[in-house]
């Protein structure tokens, strides 16, 4: 069951914060993703929280990047990362790449290794274009 209305007020919440995360490319975070429509990735629990890798900073408020699953599975659209310093499997759902606000931005978790990150984009850009 879809929890729509819970979610719209952690949302307004959400969008009153004027503090913003400081937060770079390649991090990532326990964002609050919400409830969403369809097969699009939701959050869990009472703040609708999922992993979110960030791929690109476009300002302070403003980023690209993909959600996390616990699930993994052996296509192209699902990329495995491992955080050595968290002891996290996790794999990044490429298919499900989109824009947000970081104001969505909770609490962060690590920084993916530079390599890790280039893979990453090479699979995301396959995923997507090719």
């Amino acid at each position: 069951m879809k929890r729509f209305l819970e979610w719209i007020g952690i949302k307004g919440k959400i969008h009153d914060n004027e503090i913003l995360p400081v937060f770079e490319e390649r991090e990532m975070w326990w964002a609050s993703l919400g409830e969403n429509v369809g097969h699009e990735e939701d959050g869990k629990g009472n703040t609708f929280e999922r992993l979110f890798i960030v791929i690109r900073k476009f300002n302070k408020e403003l980023l690209f990047g993909v959600p996390c699953s616990s699930v993994n599975k052996n296509n192209k659209y699902y990329f495995s990362v491992h955080i050595e310093s968290k002891n996290l499997n996790t794999s990044a759902l490429l298919s499900q790449a989109r824009v947000i606000s970081s104001r969505r931005l909770l609490r962060r978790i690590d920084k993916i290794g530079s390599g890790t990150f280039r893979k990453m984009k090479k699979a995301l850009q396959q995923a997507l274009f090719e």
